[in-house]
């Protein structure tokens, strides 16, 4: 009996371990294309299924208006049912690639000789080669990746975005949507306004700049992204702005230094912001920070667009009506001087720890020259004085 529970409890360990170790996969996405890494604002489109002789020539019609390429992800069935309407993906000057969300196959010879099939399939009436492929979360994570490295391809996943664009949406990502759902048709063309609204440009997968398969240098990034969702839950700091160009991240914090006296229109003496006294404190993103870095003249762009976000909230949002100032500790306090921010230099002992975790950063996020000096400073503004300057953007 005793044997006997002790082969149960190995083998449910090692059937935890098998699902534990899948589930980790399938969050770090090893091997996937998951996003496109560059520091412009771009998305890449996915309409998953099909084609469809009533809804792909509706998408088709939506994506020429608003004149925008796409990538449509297609099974060989449906393929050699409309090859017309295949050609005219093609010919509008999207890109294709294959569908497998609804395939039974699961062992990787299989899938990849499913693949290849479909592969050629598109070739003899498109004469265009794929290179990307999708594959249903049924489909365990190891068995895509074995099976995208027998065939060739790489595969892909998309963020489903049926129900709209979330408010927070991260620069190069691939936004998924049903290319054979009746609803997409109505969805797609005010999706592809809001996207142009906000500022991003989309881009078929083949021109998305920066986009690779996940490697396992990823992780640290992924890992430093998740301690910011952390540290702003515990912190109730949230994003502000929505659009590409939007950096900041919004809070209240004890003012970390001695006492000061800022320019502030409504009090001709100044207003006196005390050592501990609660203020707002705005956060910058960190990969966003990380990579503006290297590039300042983008950098001051960026900022000066967030510094109007930051405003706004200030002015409209009833949470921050009462705190009279605003503050924040980056490197990019120098730049907030030219926009009126009173710049401070800050004590060795936190000056050393927060150089510390600028180099951390740098090295999670990939920078190629550590030895670049970044120095962080508070910079900080009353309330009034910078809805008065950037309360509406000219």
């Amino acid at each position: 009996m005793q044997g006997k529970r002790g082969l149960r409890g190995v083998l449910t360990g090692a059937a935890l371990l098998w699902a534990g170790s899948q589930l980790a996969w399938r969050w770090a996405g090893l091997g996937v294309a998951r996003r496109g890494r560059s520091a412009t604002p771009t998305a890449a489109l996915m309409l998953v299924g099909g084609p469809d002789s009533t809804v792909t020539p509706l998408l088709l019609d939506a994506l020429q208006a608003a004149g925008v390429k796409a990538t449509f992800f297609v099974n060989a069935e449906a393929v050699a049912q409309v090859p017309a309407l295949t050609r005219r993906i093609v010919g509008a000057g999207h890109a294709l690639g294959a569908d497998l969300g609804g395939s039974a196959v699961s062992l990787p010879w299989m899938l990849a000789t499913k693949l290849k099939q479909t592969q050629q399939a598109f070739q003899a009436v498109t004469g265009e080669k794929i290179q990307f492929f999708t594959a249903g979360p049924h489909i365990p994570p190891l068995v895509v990746l074995l099976a995208a490295r027998a065939s060739g391809l790489t595969p892909v996943q998309g963020e489903p975005v049926s129900a709209g664009l979330p408010a927070h949406l991260p620069q190069g990502r691939l936004l998924s949507l049903s290319g054979t759902h009746s609803s997409t048709p109505d969805a797609l063309p005010s999706l592809l306004a809001e996207l142009k609204a906000r500022g991003y440009v989309p881009h078929p997968l083949p021109s998305l700049p920066g986009l690779r398969p996940e490697q396992s240098g990823d992780l640290i990034p992924d890992l430093m992204g998740v301690v910011d969702v952390l540290y702003d839950r515990t912190g109730r700091i949230r994003r502000i702005g929505g659009h590409a160009h939007s950096l900041f991240r919004l809070g209240t914090a004890p003012y970390p230094l001695p006492t000061i006296t800022l320019t502030d229109p409504t009090q001709p003496q100044g207003l006196e912001v005390a050592a501990g006294q609660r203020i707002a404190e705005f956060h910058l993103d960190s990969a966003r920070l990380v990579q503006l870095a290297e590039r300042p003249v983008a950098g001051r762009h960026v900022v000066k667009h967030s510094i109007h976000d930051l405003a706004a909230a200030l002015r409209d949002d009833p949470q921050w009506h009462t705190l009279p100032a605003v503050f924040s500790i980056s490197i990019f306090s120098d730049v907030l001087r030219l926009y009126g921010f009173t710049v401070v230099e800050l004590p060795a002992p936190m000056l050393r720890r927060l150089n510390w975790w600028s180099r951390t950063l740098r090295r999670a996020y990939g920078v190629s020259d550590l030895s670049r000096p970044h120095t962080p400073k508070l910079a900080v503004i009353s309330r009034t004085e910078l809805i008065r300057r950037f309360g509406e953007r000219k």
